[in-house]
């Protein structure tokens, strides 16, 4: 798997750091093709070139990289974000994920966590850095009128589904579907004994006892609408 990647931080030092600890990856290959210092050419170079993903500071001087996560994302929906910050205060977590990013990682995170959250989200699943704070529900009046509601249901959905595995979601959806243990495992190339392991993971997970409650619960979890 060979990545192009661009880097967005104002600080050329880290930028410099981090390809040279990117070079030290063997798997996924990472190349990094463009530094922006505060993200202002970004959508040239998304226009111009395939970029698989962009590693994002979130304080860039007079640029909030928070601002640049769903614009990015409408212009390049195929492009993963990884947020690389000294934050980790569950606000800033929040409100990154809202926004569409992919992953989000502490500046200083040891180099295997940071491989493990590239594969990760080049695999179309989410990733927290050890560290990382998330808040799942605000009781602050202020921050709920910033948000809304349908903001605010999206944190939580993803907090909740954060915790599955990508085989749990697959089969939990499937699960919605009314397709049984055994189709299931048919349509996955699995035994339908795993299947029925995975369905007790997922169960425990989102705190349900039965199928019932389990397809209402996957239900609430919907963000479309």
């Amino acid at each position: 798997m060979r990545i192009n990647a661009i880097i967005v931080d104002d600080h050329l030092l880290f930028a410099e750091g981090l390809i040279a600890l990117l070079k030290e990856v063997k798997t996924p290959t990472v190349e990094v093709i463009h530094i922006s210092h505060d993200g202002e050419d970004i959508f040239r170079w998304l226009s111009k070139r395939r970029v698989h993903l962009i590693f994002l500071d979130l304080n860039l001087g007079k640029v909030n990289g928070l601002d640049l996560i769903e614009p990015i994302k409408k212009h390049s929906p195929g492009t993963r974000i990884m947020v690389v910050s000294g934050y980790s205060d569950g606000n800033f977590v929040k409100t990154a994920f809202l926004n569409g990013a992919d992953g989000y990682v502490l500046k200083g995170s040891p180099l295997e966590e940071l491989r493990h959250g590239i594969l990760t989200i080049m695999e179309d699943n989410t990733f927290m850095g050890k560290g990382v704070q998330v808040t799942t529900k605000s009781t602050d009046k202020k921050e709920r009128n910033r948000y809304g509601q349908r903001q605010t249901r999206a944190m939580d959905s993803y907090s909740l589904m954060n915790d599955l595995t990508k085989r749990e979601q697959q089969i939990l959806e499937l699960i919605t579907q009314a397709f049984s243990n055994k189709e299931i495992a048919r349509k996955l190339y699995i035994s339908d004994q795993t299947v029925s392991v995975h369905r007790k993971n997922i169960m425990r997970k989102l705190g349900v006892t039965n199928t019932v409650s389990l397809v209402k619960a996957a239900q609430s979890l919907s963000i479309s609408g």
